[in-house]
């Protein structure tokens, strides 16, 4: 089969692993082409071969809106050149210029657009174009169930709307307990993801600052407009000894296994691929019940702690109740384990084919 899949770029992000992973899953058994909208500054690796329509972003409106004309034309001529038996658009300002193209191209029928996050909190525009777009593709799939429902209540008209969870490469217990060096000398609690007020890190710091401990530092992986006000933060909570932000790294996996646990204190979600990273790696998670995507993966007490969004004083007894209850941590760990199995790769690229 041959696939094209189409995403803005493959710079840092939780669509972008997505289509990393998945891409390198298929091109073990398909013919893959990945679109970019600007190849620069790639982070992830990604499977088949990569082409660059050399549109990138702009913040000018008037720009933004060449923008999408450009690249609609440009994926037109690639769909009638490449001639591809699925194309697959993930992030609306793929999905947009992506059902333009698939319209004038005539590939409607095999097009499947992928919406990452919750539509209630779209931009206006978005919002617009979304129930008037997506009745086009012959499928509109979402990351969670809760992102599914709210496009059902905004898309009436989409063909079909399904919902397909993330994948995570699953590896088993005695790979995740290979002994390595830990990245920091202290003991620490862990949150990854884009320095923005999405991510909810100020709740974060709040709820460490709850602690009252010196035992136990706290460190946020990640890159973003949020890190000078994190750090000043940090600064007036009294507890910037103890904080660290070492930017975006890629072996994040060495972090989520000497983690004492992960905290995912996001505001909002569609489906948090972090929270599962975590759980992959053996590392007990903590995290508000946020729309959408946490209640989906974990199950309270069984494989993690939800606690209430927005309840910050209740994330720090959470943090507490896993740094201090070992046989709890134990718990967590391999019914993490067993829970992201589901969510194997292998079993999640063949469900976006089937």
């Amino acid at each position: 089969m041959k696939i094209l899949v189409i995403i803005p770029t493959l710079w840092g992000g939780g669509a972008q692993r997505v289509v990393s992973v998945l891409t390198k899953e298929w091109s073990k058994s398909h013919q893959v082409t990945l679109v970019l909208f600007d190849a620069s500054g790639r982070v992830y690796d990604c499977g088949g071969q990569i082409v660059d329509l050399r549109v990138p972003a702009s913040d000018h409106p008037l720009r933004k809106i060449y923008n999408v004309g450009v690249r609609a034309m440009r994926l037109r001529g690639l769909l009638q050149k490449e001639s591809p038996d699925r194309v697959i658009s993930f992030m609306e300002n793929a999905n947009f210029p992506t059902i333009v193209a698939a319209i004038l191209a005539g590939y409607l029928n095999r097009l499947y657009v992928s919406v990452r996050v919750n539509p209630a909190i779209f931009p206006f525009l978005s919002r617009v174009l979304i129930p008037r777009l997506y009745r086009f593709p012959s499928g509109v799939i979402a990351c969670s169930e809760g992102v599914m429902r709210g496009l059902e209540s905004v898309c009436a008209q989409a063909k079909r709307i399904s919902f397909i969870p993330n994948p995570i490469v699953w590896m088993d217990r005695e790979v995740v307990e290979q002994k390595s060096a830990s990245p920091l000398s202290n003991r620490f609690i862990l949150g990854v993801g884009r320095l923005s007020r999405q991510k909810g890190f100020d709740r974060l710091l709040r709820a460490f600052r709850g602690l009252g401990r010196s035992d136990f530092h706290l460190v946020i992986l990640g890159e973003g407009e949020e890190q000078l006000t994190l750090v000043n933060l940090a600064r007036e909570l009294g507890v910037e000894k103890y904080v660290h932000f070492p930017g975006f790294v890629k072996d994040v996996e060495v972090w989520y296994r000497h983690a004492a646990c992960f905290v995912l204190s996001s505001r909002y979600e569609g489906w948090p691929n972090v929270l599962m990273e975590a759980l992959a790696n053996g590392c007990p998670v903590v995290s508000f019940d946020c729309k959408y995507g946490p209640s989906e993966i974990i199950q309270d007490s069984e494989n993690g702690l939800l606690v209430p969004e927005g309840d910050v004083e209740g994330l720090t007894k959470a943090i507490a109740r896993v740094l201090d209850d070992e046989a709890l941590r134990r718990n967590l760990v391999v019914k993490g384990l067993e829970r992201v199995k589901m969510f194997d790769v292998k079993e999640i690229a063949a469900r976006w084919l089937a």
